[in-house]
């Protein structure tokens, strides 16, 4: 017997109110996340990974506006929450890292404080028992001395140290799921492993479930069960990792892999870019978004629009997609 979903998106779409003017920014996206699994999501800047992140928890900045769809947390919907039934949403079931840890620490608290606050809103647990294990986190995201982590301003902290303790945050009040917004993106590149190893170890250690929303395959490679490719608001490929890496259906998923840099057989770094650029917001072409920068396309792809259709393995929304064949 499969196990039901615990977050279920169906149809969402997202709109950015200018002007007078309706501008799809997400355009009629599915998925599901299963307890405890991780769903990468991926793709270049502007395809609506982090606007997608945003509405699943109702932190949308006007005027982007949620047009239509549904979003489910268990038995509850979301989508139908008041502002206040959502505050209780966040932090206790659903919680968020954001990509750069100063927008989620208030600078004028210290650290305890923020760790203690978010566990007594979420948690009926006594105060003792809030401090241990605010010193018990802190620990447990690898930082030394918390006594003194605890007592310390955001500002007091490393990039490094200060993107621990919103992990720390995150998960302190025992949700459902984590939502993580490029967690690595603002990081040097030896510290982004760090968390990588750290977020993989604490997923692990909890069972909690993960959308991890990252441009970075290799992210996703290391940490996600399944992958969905976001193109120009919508979900272009949809499957598991492995069957994603080893045989990518749509073309914009192996172009993605072929723009990330790998060695070729005398070791030397390659790189083939995707041509031209994503289109923005307003500026759609007809049929599939993809066609103009596509190799495979054909005059149905300037037409039609593909849907989100099942393959052998995965989904993917193309006309024309590329054959079942393992990569070397």
């Amino acid at each position: 017997m499969m196990q039901a979903p615990l977050l279920t998106v169906r149809n969402l779409s997202i709109t950015l109110h200018r002007e007078g003017k309706h501008l799809p920014v997400l355009n009629d996206v599915s998925f599901d996340v299963a307890p405890g699994e991780v769903l990468g999501v991926v793709g270049e800047s502007g395809a609506g990974k982090s606007v997608a992140g945003a509405a699943l928890i109702d932190l949308l900045v006007p005027p982007l506006r949620r047009s239509s769809g549904e979003i489910s947390l268990g038995r509850d919907r979301l989508d139908l929450m008041s502002p206040r039934q959502m505050r209780n949403v966040r932090g206790k079931r659903v919680g968020f890292i954001f990509q750069d840890p100063m927008t989620s620490l208030n600078p004028v608290l210290s650290i305890g404080k923020q760790l203690t606050d978010t566990m007594q809103a979420h948690l009926k647990i006594g105060r003792a028992e809030i401090k241990r294990r605010a010193l018990a986190w802190v620990e447990r995201v690898g930082l030394p001395n918390p006594e003194r982590i605890l007592k310390a301003a955001p500002h007091e902290l490393s990039g490094g140290q200060r993107q621990r303790i919103v992990i720390a945050l995150a998960l302190c009040a025992e949700p459902e799921i984590v939502i993580a917004d490029e967690p690595t993106t603002a990081l040097d590149v030896s510290v982004q492993a760090q968390m990588l190893d750290l977020m993989r170890t604490l997923h692990k250690e909890t069972g909690t479930a993960m959308v991890l929303i990252t441009h970075d395959l290799g992210v996703v490679a290391k940490m996600a069960d399944r992958v969905a490719v976001f193109y120009a608001g919508r979900v272009v490929e949809l499957a598991a990792t492995s069957d994603l890496f080893a045989t990518p259906r749509h073309p914009y998923t192996a172009g993605l892999m072929g723009a990330t840099p790998a060695p070729d057989a005398e070791g030397r770094m390659q790189v083939v870019p995707i041509p031209g650029a994503m289109p923005g917001i307003g500026a759609l072409p007809s049929g599939c978004a993809f066609h103009p920068r596509c190799t495979r396309a054909q005059p149905d792809c300037r037409e039609i629009v593909p849907p989100l259709a099942a393959l052998e393995a995965g989904l993917a929304a193309c006309l024309h997609p590329l054959p079942r064949e393992v990569r070397s």
